[in-house]
Order: C-alpha cells, then structure tokens, then sequence
C-alpha cells in the first residue's frame, strides 16, 4: 500500500510543467551516511528513479534499479518523507567553492504546492541559510535550480 503511495507521489512530479525535456532529471530525495550522499532522481518517461551517490566532490551513479521498492527498501526514509511536514534533503549542489544543500518542507503533505525550498550553505560543518523559496517555481529563475532539475 505504501509503496502505491509513493508511486502516486512520484507521478505527481511528472505533471509538472517545469519537468519537461526529455533527459531532464528531477531531484526528489536525497539522504546523507556519513560524508556520502545519496540522491534519487527521477527521469521523465522512466518508471525507476536513479540513484546517485555524492562523494568527495563527485556525483556517480550508485546503483541501478528495476524497481521503485527496491530503493524505497535501501532508503526507508523516502516513506516517511513522503507524507511528512518536517523539512527534508532534496539534493546538493557544489557550485565552484561553495557547497550547498537544498530542502523542502512541505506545510500540507498532501499539497506539494504549498511548499517551502530552503538553500544552505555548508562549509566546514556549519549550515547557513543562503536563500528560502516560498514554491518549486520560485527556484526556478535562481542558480540553484540546477539542485532540482539537473540536465
């Protein structure tokens, strides 16, 4: 049933009329172990996000996937983010010297609509707060989109 769910959730993404060229990938998820992380990303026309991991500077792909279970069963936290409130990693992005994480916290969890994307800064262990995004579309116009909608 859960998993239903989660498929329903990602479908959503794929209406959007932001995510619209064809190799276009579309960060979702992203979890951090240890100094790794590990990022899902959905492609448009593909029923299995990819999965990605971020290390020491570089963005590979992890593994290769059949099925979305079989992520969801490597990132439980997909679930609870899923239907959660509480802010959430969406992805990294490392821009020349700087390093930033990107989150989004959902004020209805059944209105993807009504959330908020927040940029921070890391650098040397420290988060700031870089800029807040009352919507996905208004990151859009910034230099962080490319955190979300990678080509």
């Amino acid at each position: 049933m859960k998993t239903k769910l989660l498929f329903a959730f990602i479908a959503g993404f794929f209406s959007l009329p932001l995510f619209s060229q064809k190799d276009q990938e579309m960060a979702v998820y992203a979890e951090k172990k240890g100094d790794d992380y590990y990022l899902v990303r959905l492609v448009k026309d593909q029923p299995v996000p990819k999965v990605y991991v971020y290390s020491n500077g570089v963005t590979q792909p992890y593994k290769k996937y059949n099925e979305l279970k079989d992520i969801v069963m490597d990132f439980p936290g997909m679930m609870e983010a899923n239907n959660s409130t509480k802010e959430e990693l969406v992805s990294v992005l490392k821009k020349g010297d700087h390093f930033y994480e990107i989150t989004s916290q959902r004020k209805d969890p059944k209105n993807f609509e009504k959330t908020t994307i927040t940029v921070y800064e890391v650098y040397q262990g420290q988060k700031r707060i870089v800029e807040e995004y009352g919507s996905i579309l208004e990151l859009m116009s910034t230099p962080y989109k490319e955190a979300i909608f990678i080509n």
